[in-house]
């Protein structure tokens, strides 16, 4: 319940007044309701004018409807009867659909409100959360999760709150007409109320269970939606739909569980409401046989007891809703306890290019013993070109992402400008220090868009310039639709080099100090691999580039050239002066027949 109320207090920000009004008007459409029921006691007595022996509730009634003139004035003028019911009918349909209505716009800002606190919350999130987070779960969390706590905090509690101002009115009535009669209408309640305690937990436990299922099933869906292009060159759609079967199967078995769990509640409830139903019938039927009321009386009673038991049995539905909800609220609050990154302390000072490394050592979280990188030490100056060689896995990527400060828990110092990383403010770093990933990502919108993602404010001829840089112009004048030309899911429509150049035009176009290339000429041809470094050199001095590459005619052309080895720098110079040693440069310079003085 914890949860829920940490959930309700956050969302409900900006609608607390409407939430309050939504309990209000309900409050008042339930004493509507109870009013029709009393007010046909009242013909059932005026018709065989029995009002004299009316309660103190229903003359009242009789006063307010004949303005005090009393019961012969009635007798007289019974069309007030019909009237008085039409009018109250008329309010008490008015009342639930403002009721509906109000519920409706309720339920939009909470749901507008939780979505984004938790959109909010995952974009803050540090980059290594991300690694240990499922996407299942966290679709689940913000489409599942959010419903059920934004139809529970709406529907379900105000339906809770009709029952609640039903059932102390009717037993207050029940008081008036025959106290023995209200306690013999209860005496089943209490026993329901414990019943429904540990039912709840059980509920709970078992929709906690189909819930995380659940979101092994989404994150199963989107994991092969975003490797559709491996599995169809692999041959692996039957091997896929094996593993999604078993996935589903372990949900079916968890949602039967829950649903078996959630209907036994529901109808072994109704055990409760049928023994207080059948009390109350015997003993109505006893004071009718006695004649210690009017059958006017025994009537309202048996209406009134109806009317408490069948919103109690549905209160055994919306308490099974609540361990639901509290088992997605644990998940939201789960989620809104991750830590976040502050993106904003620290300077923001303009960023030259200068970059040194000193006796940088790191290890991923999640293994941080087992070193990556090990006191890699070097300097660049504003405006070189720094080309990283070495073989998969030798921390260069590891490298860049410290540079972005992906990661805090290194050993050493990063220092850019002369000032170390982390006294800057991760929004100004990282706006000013831009990689372009090898396999890029791109948003499902046209060319234009994609490019212009990080600078909306370019003018076009930047954006031409930029174009020409990547190598683009031709690419782009060959689509029908040129600028806009609809890129699809990631970029499917496109190839591997046409992606890796569109990332590189919109990382140009943000004009970022430090540009890093993470092997992200590796798609391209050889031609426009040249091409692109030739339009970069250029602009030397722009920019401090630190590119990662695999090709000899790549890295040959840089100011210097790091050689990374099991997470060590293992040679470090020029073209010229590496070629001509024995370490692994040259060795990998030979075997793709590179020879010295060129390609």
């Amino acid at each position: 319940m914890k949860s829920f109320l940490r959930v309700f207090k956050l969302v409900s920000k900006g609608t607390r007044f409407l939430y309050a009004m939504v309990f209000i008007v309900t409050i008042i459409a339930t004493f509507f309701s109870l009013l029709t029921t009393f007010l046909s006691k009242v013909v059932v007595d005026a018709l065989s004018h029995e009002l004299d022996k009316a309660e103190f509730i229903e003359q009242l009634l009789v006063n307010i409807l004949t303005n005090s003139q009393g019961n012969d004035y009635l007798y007289d003028h019974l069309w007030i009867l019909p009237f008085a019911i039409v009018m109250n009918a008329a309010a008490t349909a008015f009342l639930f659909w403002l009721r509906v209505y109000l519920r409706a716009s309720c339920s939009s800002i909470i749901n507008y409100n939780l979505q984004t606190i938790l959109y909010e919350q995952i974009e803050h999130l540090p980059y290594e959360t991300f690694k240990d987070q499922k996407s299942g779960d966290l679709i689940q969390t913000c489409t599942r999760d959010i419903d059920l706590m934004r139809r529970f905090a709406v529907m379900n509690l105000s339906t809770m709150a009709q029952t609640v101002t039903t059932v102390i009115s009717c037993f207050i009535i029940l008081l008036e007409i025959d106290p023995k009669l209200a306690f013999v209408s209860f005496a089943t309640i209490p026993f329901l109320f414990i019943y429904s305690f540990f039912m709840i937990r059980l509920v709970k436990y078992r929709y906690r269970l189909t819930d995380d299922a659940e979101g092994e099933v989404v994150d199963a869906i989107s994991n092969n939606l975003n490797g559709a292009r491996i599995i169809k060159a692999y041959n692996e759609e039957v091997n896929q739909i094996a593993l999604f079967k078993e996935k589903l199967s372990y949900y079916r078995e968890c949602y039967q569980k829950h649903t078996i769990a959630s209907a036994f509640f529901y109808a072994s409830s109704d055990i409760f409401i049928f023994l207080s139903r059948t009390l109350s019938l015997v003993y109505a039927i006893y004071l009718a046989y006695t004649k210690e009321a009017t059958s006017g009386t025994i009537f309202l009673a048996f209406t009134f007891v109806n009317m408490i038991v069948w919103p109690l049995r549905n209160m055994a539905t919306n308490l099974a809703n609540l361990g639901q909800t509290m088992a997605g609220c644990d998940r939201i609050c789960k989620l809104l306890d991750l830590p976040k990154e502050d993106l904003d302390s620290g300077n923001n000072d303009v960023i030259n290019g200068d970059i040194t490394f000193e006796n940088v050592s790191f290890g991923y979280p999640d293994n941080p013993t087992k070193l990556v990188l090990k006191n890699v030490s070097f300097t660049l100056k504003k405006g070189q070109t720094a080309a990283f060689f070495g073989k998969t896995g030798a921390g260069k990527s590891s490298l860049f992402a410290l540079l972005c400060h992906l990661y805090d828990n290194y050993t050493g110092r990063i220092l850019i400008d002369g000032k170390d990383i982390r006294e800057f403010s991760l929004r100004s770093l990282r706006s000013q220090v831009l990689p372009v990933l090898q396999d890029p990502f791109l948003f499902s919108m046209s060319l234009k868009e994609n490019i212009e993602a990080v600078s909306k404010q370019a003018s076009e001829e930047d954006l031409r310039h930029v174009i020409e840089m990547a190598g683009l112009k031709s690419t782009i004048e060959g689509f029908q639709e040129g600028f806009g030309t609809k890129v699809g899911e990631k970029g499917v429509t496109l190839s591997g080099g046409q992606r890796q150049r569109i990332a590189i035009a919109r990382a140009l176009l943000a004009a970022p100090p430090i540009l890093l290339l993470d092997d992200s000429l590796s798609a391209v041809d050889m031609e426009t691999d040249h091409l692109i470094r030739q339009n970069l050199t250029k602009e030397k001095g722009k920019h401090t580039v630190l590119m990662i590459t695999h090709r000899i005619a790549s890295a040959k052309d840089a100011d210097v050239i790091i050689v990374l080895n099991r997470g060590e720098i293992a040679e470090i110079g020029t073209h010229e002066e590496l070629i001509q040693g024995d370490g692994l440069y040259a060795q990998i310079a030979h075997i793709q027949e590179i020879v010295k003085g060129g390609v």
